[in-house]
């Protein structure tokens, strides 16, 4: 009887996050990548050969994920192990408004104390929500989010967006606010490929310039 020899790892931080491909490498010493197969064995999601690697796509949060690897070693397919991993939720992304700057680049505006000009924000066809830290890379669907201006009095006025763009009342109030003024983007509904919907805790500050 052989020991397990296999390696194999997920190369996303060793975590596998429900509804999005999660790229896996799993290596056996002196055996070809080629020569080794891999299967889920419960069936939480799928798992496909990418290149010299795999992707595993788990299809629920919470419930493992069990990889059976094996080797094909002299006509004879020999069992390498079954590695486990936990499936965690995608963590929240971030809201923010995309636009074209006037050399046609797509810039984000995420707020931070930082000004946008009018222009930019009326071409603006309203919010997106994604993660974009250079590992997960997911976008998600806006379901809807609010506007808060601030009248005279210092009185919130929310206005409320049922989609993805802004409506035209917000448009209109846009419209209206002078250089210095600001407003801000909350409540911000959002599903990601996950399925899961979840209300955003981070609010976006815009500053007109």
């Amino acid at each position: 009887v052989v020991s397990p020899l296999a390696t194999v790892s997920a190369t996303m931080m060793n975590v596998l996050y429900a509804g999005i491909d999660n790229p896996i490498s799993i290596s056996v010493p002196g055996v070809p990548s080629n020569m080794i197969s891999a299967r889920l064995k419960n069936g939480n999601g799928t798992l496909t050969r990418n290149g010299n690697g795999f992707i595993c796509k788990p299809a629920n949060v919470g419930e493992k994920v069990v990889i059976a690897v094996t080797a094909n070693q002299e006509g004879r397919q020999q069992s390498m192990g079954e590695y486990e991993f936990r499936v965690r939720q995608l963590p929240d992304p971030t809201p923010f408004i995309e636009y074209k700057d006037e050399n046609g680049n797509t810039q984000r505006y995420r707020g931070g104390g930082t000004p946008i000009s009018k222009k930019n924000l009326m071409s603006a066809s309203g919010i997106i929500a994604a993660i974009d830290d250079g590992l997960l890379d997911t976008e998600f669907r806006v379901i809807s989010f609010e506007t808060s201006f601030f009248d005279q009095s210092g009185n919130a006025v929310p206005e409320v967006s049922n989609g993805t763009n802004f409506s035209n009342r917000q448009k209109q109030r846009f419209d209206q606010l002078g250089r210095g003024r600001r407003f801000y983007i909350q409540r911000v509904k959002a599903v990601g490929p996950d399925g899961i919907e979840r209300q955003l805790t981070t609010a976006l500050e815009v500053i007109m310039n």
